[in-house]
């Protein structure tokens, strides 16, 4: 079975499981070529150049504050409140928070 079916049935059992939003058929078969190229983890792998402008402490006290008044709020609706994206939002709540 090539990696390109392995990526499929991945993706069938995704949804079967957590239903329909889930990550698209192109990005689960893209992680599995990855991993079959090699990479062992998940976590980004930093590159020469990229800046994190959005993880500011001005936005990780804004995120704190957001959490604070709503211990409910999603990432995606910090993301959208601030105007950065959803891996920002993410990195400031699960790395920093």
């Amino acid at each position: 079975m090539g990696t390109w079916s392995i990526g499929t049935e991945i993706h069938n059992r995704l949804v079967e499981v957590y239903g329909p939003g889930v990550m698209s058929k192109q990005m689960v078969r893209r992680w599995c070529c990855t991993f079959s190229d090699g990479r062992q983890q998940v976590e980004d792998i930093p590159r020469a150049g990229q800046t994190h402008t959005a993880t500011t402490d001005a936005n990780v006290g804004k995120v704190d504050d957001m959490i604070r008044v709503n211990r409910r709020i999603t990432i995606d609706e910090v993301a959208e409140e601030l105007g950065i994206s959803h891996e920002r939002a993410q990195n400031i709540i699960h790395d920093i928070l």
